[in-house]
């Protein structure tokens, strides 16, 4: 929130603000990395902000892309739609605004790419936002979810209601909150023929970003809910696995009683090529946080090579077994010279994710 008169600058966009209009200075990263995103993954895109408040990210899309042949922007508060239109003007930017529910203007409208960037969960929203793609063979719908508390299972009810999913409470909730909303993305664009896949994800602070590639088609539909499966967990000595059935009621390593989450998605993260192209647009654009952004995306380039589920915080395992556990580069050092893939993860800077068995990966980071 700012006061009317004040200004805010953010990659190519220069915005006014105003009292009343929502707008988080703390989410420029966020939008930077989705504005990168976009680029990536190419073609001539009609795009609408179904949530634009003072119109910062869709402007920047706009601006900053040039695979972007349309812009709209909507709000159900009149107030927003003012300013994000004259924003627009004063950015020279061409694009549709309109005053109306999200829902309802994607059930009337079609666009190749739709961004959901509510308050809280995305949930309410995904089933108009799969509907607007009716008439198309491709897509992008691009989420943020800022409800962690809840997808991390600090709110299991809540979970179950907004998600339909069995949330986990441990070191790795916020993977689990990204699998568990792209759970939901896909079993919600499944009944419209639409296969959902992640491009591009991140964990960050109290919020998720995803971008999922919509693709039609029935089989492929049922192949995406194929990648749906629970997530079995051990809070003794922090076993895990994700399987599309949960078939087991005991740790296989220690005996203790596991824990279940899900239903979730159990496929890859990341499509690497987009992450790759973000990595050389990054290099052009000369964003303010371009170092970041850099270090962000070659760290999920390099986890994103590692499909096993769940990654491991070092410090809950020493905590957890009792022992001491090598550092981070000695534990990275270990696992690889023993022939197993192993990389830091973006989700958490004292955990690597890591190709190892549970049993194996005990033994070569314990000291």
């Amino acid at each position: 929130m700012a006061l009317k008169g004040t200004k805010a600058g953010e990659g190519q966009a220069i915005i006014s603000l105003r009292e009343g209009v929502f707008y988080n200075p703390e989410m420029e990263l966020c939008r930077d990395l989705s504005s990168l995103c976009l680029g990536a993954i190419g073609g001539k895109l009609s795009v609408v902000d179904a949530m634009c408040a003072s119109g910062i990210r869709g402007l920047r899309y706009r601006k900053e892309n040039r695979n972007v042949k349309s812009l709209a922007l909507v709000d159900t508060s009149s107030r927003a739609v003012s300013l994000a239109r004259r924003n627009a003007k004063s950015n020279k930017v061409k694009c549709r605004c309109a005053r109306a529910d999200a829902c309802e203007f994607l059930r009337r409208n079609e666009f190749d790419f739709v961004e959901l960037d509510p308050f809280g969960s995305p949930a309410p929203y995904l089933h108009d936002a799969a509907y607007s793609f009716r008439t198309k063979k491709a897509g992008y719908l691009s989420v943020t979810a800022t409800d962690m508390a809840v997808l991390c299972g600090a709110h299991y009810a809540a979970c179950m209601k907004n998600y339909g999913a069995l949330p986990l409470d441990n070191e790795f909730c916020h993977e689990n909150a990204v699998r568990i909303l792209a759970g939901k993305v896909v079993l919600t664009c499944a009944p419209f023929n639409f296969a959902a896949s992640p491009v591009f994800t991140l964990s960050h602070r109290h919020y998720v970003k995803m971008v999922f590639r919509l693709e039609w088609g029935s089989q492929g539909a049922v192949e995406a809910i194929k990648k749906l499966g629970f997530a079995a967990y051990c809070p003794q000595c922090c076993f895990r696995e994700a399987a599309r059935i949960a078939n087991k009621e005991k740790c296989p390593h220690c005996s203790h009683q596991l824990q279940y989450a899900g239903p979730l998605y159990t496929g890859l993260l990341w499509d690497e090529p987009v992450l790759k192209a973000m990595l050389a647009l990054n290099a052009e654009q000369g964003f303010r946080r371009a170092a970041q952004i850099e270090k962000l995306l070659r760290t999920q380039l390099s986890e994103s090579k590692i499909t096993q589920y769940g990654y491991y915080d070092l410090h809950v395992i020493a905590k957890k077994t009792g022992g001491t556990i090598k550092s981070m580069d000695a534990a990275l050092a270990a696992l690889r010279g023993a022939g197993f893939a192993a990389e830091r993860t973006h989700f958490c800077p004292t955990a690597l994710r890591t190709s190892a068995p549970h049993e194996k990966f005990l033994g070569l980071v314990g000291k």
